[in-house]
């Protein structure tokens, strides 16, 4: 009886947060850089004449993680350019510009609001030169899993590092 009761208590509780959710690394050799995703966040791969990127989204569909890299003609923007292009391509409305530095990159970073599909979405972008590639790192979500899930998105966001030992 005290196990059955137990077992139906282990059910009742509810799962994981999602600050404790583990994350998968994963080692990028085409962009030389290392970062984190949650293991359960499908990955799809978009190439084009100016873009490549991977793009990895959450269950829901209510959070998404970009990395990606210009290219062509683009590859060569200045990172101030870039971002700007990035934002507007991405319809964000408002949002604030600064410098952070994160394992050894520097990053010009954006933060604010866009819309996508008709959803506003709270939103981290962030671009940086790195061996001669224009890096784009992306985070948006809804503003309420920015809210509940914030300690998970930011750890994904700074996990970006270079790829050491080549």
């Amino acid at each position: 009886m005290y196990r059955l009761l137990l077992l139906l208590f282990a059910l009742l509780l509810p799962g994981r947060p999602a600050a404790a959710q583990g994350l998968e690394l994963v080692q990028n050799r085409a962009f030389q850089v290392t970062y984190a995703v949650p293991p359960h966040w499908p990955v799809t791969h978009q190439r084009t004449d100016s873009l490549e990127v991977l793009r990895y989204h959450n269950p829901e569909d209510n959070a998404r993680l970009w990395v990606g890299q210009l290219r062509g003609r683009h590859a060569a923007l200045p990172p101030a350019r870039a971002l700007q292009r990035l934002l507007r391509h991405l319809g964000a409305t408002r949002h604030e510009e600064h410098r952070v530095s994160s394992h050894g990159l520097d990053f010009l970073e954006s933060t604010g609001t866009c819309f996508v599909g008709g959803r506003e979405l709270r939103y981290d972008a962030r671009v940086t030169t790195y061996q001669g590639h224009m890096l784009l790192v992306y985070l948006y979500a809804t503003p309420a899993v920015f809210t509940t899930q914030a300690p998970l998105l930011h750890r994904v966001l700074d996990s970006l590092t270079p790829l050491r030992g080549k």
